[in-house]
């Protein structure tokens, strides 16, 4: 009996209810999903500013490890033409070779590397050619000697390898000389 009782101002309030509710339920939806790009756009920038300081981290000794250079080269000249005669001079020798060994052992462990060139082909982004070789063993490309060393930190090039490079000997400028003679 208590079905029958409903009167249709009853069912009037139960639609009007209905559609409230309904209206409810599409505003959650929305909040719902701006609450999940919220989140999703704070994760991503949360991701963006911790590569952002990888970045700044790996790259900030930059300035300071390029002004270090010249002080690699030079302990590398200053060993070269170090003359080892007798016991004094080898450890005034050995003793720059461990200075330098922990120098650029320090600024490998911070991401620098030496560019190898011997033997390699030229490459312009990595080589500045300063000079050529004539060769007939090697073919034209080939860097066969390095001027100054170049440097890689953590893969961005810091500066290039100033090298020269292998070309073919020109005969017929040979065969043009003997021919005056």
């Amino acid at each position: 009996m208590e079905d029958q009782e409903k009167t249709p101002e009853s069912i009037e309030i139960a639609r009007v209810e209905y559609e409230e509710l309904l209206k409810k339920a599409n505003e959650f939806s929305e909040l719902q999903d701006r609450l999940l790009r919220s989140a999703a756009d704070f994760d991503n920038a949360r991701k963006r500013l911790a590569k952002e300081r990888e970045e700044f981290i790996k790259f900030a000794l930059e300035d300071l490890i390029h002004d270090l250079l010249p002080v690699l080269d030079h302990f590398e000249l200053a060993l070269s033409h170090l003359q080892v005669q007798d016991e004094k001079s080898k450890s005034v020798r050995d003793g720059f070779l461990l200075i330098q060994k922990q120098l650029f052992q320090t600024l490998t462990e911070r991401g620098l590397r030496r560019i190898e060139t011997l033997g390699k082909a030229f490459d312009p982004y990595r080589h500045e050619a300063v000079g050529h070789v004539e060769s007939q063993q090697k073919p034209e490309g080939i860097i066969l000697e390095e001027a100054l060393a170049g440097y890689e930190l953590n893969g961005k090039l810091l500066r290039p390898a100033k090298v020269k490079t292998s070309i073919k000997e020109k005969k017929g400028s040979e065969e043009k000389a003997e021919e005056l003679t």
